[in-house]
């Protein structure tokens, strides 16, 4: 018995000894995070305020009023109205909105004649599956009590009426729906993929969390300090690389034989997963920047890559959270690319319309990269001036030893 409560004691020193990975506080930590982080992130148990885009061929003043009406629901929010003919890729493209309304035109003619049930179509954007399901249901009961509200007058006239001019005088306007860029609205599309970078991203983390303390206790901090920041960012490319090329050979069998999606062109989408490699390296030498040990970094990873699964719209819809909280998800690097791969792998964009995404992001990789530099040229400033006055004093003693 002695024995088994001396091994518990022995795994609780060491846990807490600074020498390995801290369990304990990486294990708090990621409680408390994943608590606040899906506390925020579900603040409203629905898609509220999905926004919207509507292409109003019609722009009568029966289909003005509907977007009116429309806009004041609190499930959805009217970003854009264009009254020609629009690309719906175009705005769904960066999880600009979940959906496009279309009011075709003659709307407002065939609905005052109301011998029909006249369609108005929805083009959801299906990349990720949760942020349609509610606001199709919303939408749905929306218009079809506005076009209720439009015939209310005629219902007195059901009885001489034909079945189907009841079926309009009842239900004067339906919504059509269309799934967008993932017909099937297959789950295993979108988890597959989230779940490969997710914990490509892991492995990456825990290895970059522990650079640091691996220099200084190889010895080679100084030379670190000493060679110059570009020879520091330098070692940051070859896991770039490998993550880069991990991901690409889980992905191309999947591909090949049609269990990921992927419509777009799979080479212009390799300079992100490089960038996103290499922003997760920098952010792992900044967090863990203090270290001493690789393990002290062990627990840092969970502030670098978890976020971005969380926040980046792989799993969760982006119309659960708060407007700031879509804001803040860019400081993660796992965010930006779940936006690249959302954008050529299921909506299939071309480059051209993915050039501002990458200005984007190589604008957040310079200024990560701009946070290490200052990190790293105050630390090299003060390692210097530490090592003049201890040739100073080497030098002070010297001259005792020889003169005193």
């Amino acid at each position: 018995m002695n024995k088994i409560i001396a091994s518990i004691d022995e795994e609780f020193q060491a846990m807490l000894s600074g020498r390995f990975i801290p369990y304990h506080i990486a294990a708090f930590m990621m409680s408390i995070m994943i608590t606040l982080i899906v506390s925020v992130c579900s603040r409203h148990g629905e898609v509220f305020e999905g926004k919207i885009a509507v292409v109003d061929l019609d722009s009568s003043q029966l289909s003005t009023t509907l977007i009116e009406k429309l806009n004041t629901s609190a499930y959805v929010e009217i970003t854009e109205v264009y009254h020609s003919p629009v690309s719906v890729r175009d705005l769904t493209a960066h999880d600009k909105n979940i959906g496009v309304l279309y009011f075709p035109k003659g709307l407002e003619k065939e609905l005052k004649r109301l011998d029909r049930t006249f369609n108005i179509g929805y083009f959801a954007d299906y990349s990720n599956l949760g942020q349609n399901g509610q606001a199709i249901a919303n939408l749905s009961e929306m218009i079809a009590t506005l076009g209720a509200e439009n015939s209310a007058t005629e219902v007195a006239a059901l009885a001489k009426s034909s079945s189907e001019k009841v079926q309009a005088l009842l239900q004067p306007m339906n919504m059509v729906k269309r799934e967008l860029y993932n017909p099937t609205t297959s789950a295993s599309i979108t988890f597959c993929s989230a779940f490969i970078y997710f914990f490509s991203s892991i492995i990456l983390g825990l290895t970059s969390v522990m650079l640091v303390g691996r220099f200084k206790v190889s010895m080679r901090w100084q030379a670190i300090l000493e060679d110059g920041f570009a020879c520091l960012v330098a070692r940051l490319l070859p896991y770039a690389l490998i993550y880069t090329t991990a991901i690409s050979l889980v992905s191309a069998p999947l591909i090949i034989f049609g269990q990921m999606r992927f419509e777009g062109n799979y080479f212009f989408h390799l300079p992100s997963m490089l960038m996103t490699g290499f922003s997760i390296s920098v952010l792992a030498l900044i967090v863990t920047w203090k270290t001493t040990q690789p393990s002290e970094g062990g627990s840092k990873m969970i502030l670098i890559v978890p976020p971005g699964f969380i926040l980046g719209g792989s799993l969760l819809a982006s119309g659960y959270m708060p407007a700031w909280v879509n804001t803040v998800k860019f400081a993660f690097p796992l965010t930006w690319e779940y936006e690249f791969w959302r954008d050529f792998s299921m909506r299939g964009l071309p480059l051209v319309d993915m050039v501002k995404s990458y200005g984007q992001y190589a604008l957040y990789v310079t200024v990560i990269t701009s946070i290490l530099a200052i990190i790293y040229f105050k630390t090299r400033i003060n390692y210097f001036e530490m090592k003049k006055l201890e040739q100073k004093d080497g030098e002070k003693r010297l001259f005792v030893h020889s003169y005193g």
